[in-house]
């Protein structure tokens, strides 16, 4: 039996790379089981950290070689969406369409599972790619290094995922594999540590408390919403929920950082 397959954290991390990321793994040289996310759901953060260091750091070569900020901050955030295949940006137009366009639960979920998208969906996701694209510059132009910003953003977003998950129970239309179970104390406080480590070396800590109040609000909405019209979340809630949840903790920071009373 090949060594990795004893090292559970290792093959943890591979599992949430294969999830979140295109970055092309070969799974059967680490593990002879199939990927178990929901065990994996310690390493979600350190998954975001990781992808937001190399495309921030990208992002940051653009700035040092006299590159507008503006144009360096979208250079790494294209980067970032062609690295996780738009994972969370198509969860976000799923939902707006589904729950934007509202009727019974069977209807919204095929609104959600159709691969076409629909104003709802293109609206939302126009402004929030527009949104991210501010705040990065916003907290970028304040001092900040985009790779620490995009780090930290992305790990907040993953870190939202758990915090959903463990809150609000999933839904019938919930597809097998497209969604975690429920996370355990131990793996939810490892990634807790994990998120709040660099957070609070990055950050001023109201900051950091504000944009938590923000993403535990939108939390408590979207899953109430995905109660009330589908009767729990899905793949593609936790997928809207990790991009929110970025960009309202970036909101909560930057709202500190800039010295808005």
């Amino acid at each position: 039996m090949h060594i990795f397959y004893k090292n559970r954290y290792l093959v943890d991390f591979l599992a949430a790379v294969m999830f979140f990321t295109r970055i092309p793994i070969n799974w059967s040289s680490f593990s002879e089981e199939a990927p178990d996310l929901t065990r994996a759901a310690w390493s979600f953060p350190i998954i975001g950290l990781i992808v937001g260091f190399f495309c921030g750091l990208i992002g940051d070569i653009c700035v040092f070689f006299g590159i507008p900020t503006l144009l360096s901050c979208l250079i790494a955030i294209a980067l970032s969406v062609l690295v996780t295949g738009a994972f969370h940006e198509d969860g976000l137009a799923d939902m707006a369409d589904g729950f934007g366009a509202g009727g019974s639960p069977e209807r919204i979920n095929e609104i959600m599972h159709d691969s076409r998208l629909g104003t709802y969906g293109v609206v939302t996701l126009t402004l929030a790619l527009l949104i991210r694209t501010a705040l990065v510059v916003g907290l970028a132009n304040l001092g900040y290094s985009i790779l620490f910003i995009l780090s930290t953003g992305f790990a907040s977003g993953k870190l939202a995922i758990i915090f959903m998950r463990n809150f609000f129970g999933s839904s019938e239309f919930a597809k097998t594999g497209s969604i975690v179970g429920f996370i355990s104390g131990k793996n939810f406080l490892l990634a807790t540590f994990s998120w709040l480590v660099p957070v609070t070396f990055v950050f001023p800590l109201f900051g950091i408390l504000l944009g938590t109040v923000f993403v535990a609000g939108l939390i408590y909405f979207i899953g109430s919403k995905s109660n009330h019209f589908i009767g729990g979340i899905t793949g593609d809630i936790l997928g809207a929920t990790a991009l929110l949840g970025e960009l309202l903790f970036l909101f909560g920071v930057i709202l500190i950082a800039s010295g808005v009373p």
